[in-house]
């Protein structure tokens, strides 16, 4: 073996583990906990060395409990978990599994010891709930479930809750919204701990849409006019533009891809959307263009040929009619660091 060879196999058993657990309990919200977990393995892998360590706690008697989908996760009892970890991640629950964890002295004790010990403090969707009543957030800036959020705010009245975003960080103290949101938190510790470099591959591997910065409505644009739209035309219409946006796409395009007249999708749009369907299209790729620019250092043109405009020109005068603020100053003050 060289010299080489061995100092780099010595650097690489020199690096410590970063201990994370995550907390189990009957009825949580599956994807709560997978989530995070397959993104923090994930960047096991593209980092080369395993520098989270992961650990499931679960203070049932047989190590099992039950989620909320109904398939069932094991775990390791206390003594088993590391005394200092690195991160403590506690997931969220449906409102009834919710409650009846409130009450458990023993999850919330436990929550308790390790929080106070860890270095970082997580909770996704409503496990900010146990945060809370295990004490170890008062004052702090969280944020929880849209659904979540007056309820949060009701029972705990000391927390600083945001009435949206994806996530929020306040210190040591990091809170994701509901259930996916608990990815783009994850890929943010993993952009904090080990470069956005690493971050962007563990997306791409996972075929996550985009990094996405933690002030991001709860709710896509794209998902918001789908609502809004209620009719299974408008809705299919959304989904089909939001694959399509790249393409030289006109009016009559749209009418025909829900078979129906120019003038019948003009009124559609406006009694759904309050806007024609030249406008709602504009805006579609208005907010994709935005969304690229937060994660992607790609030049103008190229970013504005994915998005439908013709030249970058023609996207920087719609962005900042719209925006109030230019592409390239936007880019500046919001992008989150990607390649």
């Amino acid at each position: 073996m060289s010299k080489t060879d061995k100092t780099s196999r010595t650097a690489k058993t020199l690096r410590r583990a970063h201990p994370v657990v995550l907390t189990l309990y009957e009825g949580q919200e599956i994807l709560d906990v997978a989530g995070p977990a397959s993104v923090f393995n994930e960047a096991n892998n593209q980092a080369g060395y395993q520098h989270y360590a992961m650990h499931y706690l679960c203070l049932a008697a047989d190590g099992r409990v039950t989620t909320s989908a109904g398939l069932q996760m094991c775990g390791a009892p206390l003594r088993s978990m590391p005394r200092n970890p690195h991160t403590l991640l506690v997931p969220g629950a449906a409102d009834v599994p919710l409650q009846q964890a409130l009450v458990d002295t023993g999850l919330i004790s436990t929550i308790r010891r390790l929080g106070q010990r860890c270095e970082r403090l997580a909770s996704v969707c409503s496990g900010t709930f146990l945060l809370a009543e295990a004490g170890l957030i008062q004052g702090r800036r969280v944020t929880t479930h849209w659904a979540g959020i007056q309820q949060l705010q009701a029972r705990f009245p000391d927390l600083r809750v945001t009435t949206d975003g994806l996530y929020s960080r306040d210190g040591r103290t990091w809170s994701s919204a509901g259930v996916l949101a608990g990815v783009d938190m994850a890929l943010a510790m993993v952009q904090e701990d080990l470069g956005a470099e690493v971050a962007l591959n563990v997306a791409r591997n996972l075929v996550v849409y985009l990094v996405r910065n933690g002030d991001q409505s709860q709710f896509s644009s794209a998902l918001n006019l789908q609502v809004q739209g209620q009719d299974p035309r408008l809705t299919n219409l959304v989904g089909w533009l939001q694959n399509n946006l790249q393409h030289n796409l006109a009016v009559d395009d749209m009418a025909a891809e829900v078979a129906v007249s120019g003038r019948s999708l003009h009124r559609m749009c406006r009694n759904a959307f309050g806007k024609t369907p030249g406008r709602l299209l504009t805006d579609m790729r208005l907010d994709r263009a935005r969304e690229l620019l937060q994660c992607s250092g790609r030049p103008l043109k190229q970013l504005a040929a994915e998005c439908g405009f013709a030249t970058p020109s023609a996207l920087s005068k719609a962005f900042t009619q719209k925006f109030g603020i230019s592409p390239n100053r936007y880019r500046w003050q919001f992008q989150t660091d990607g390649p």
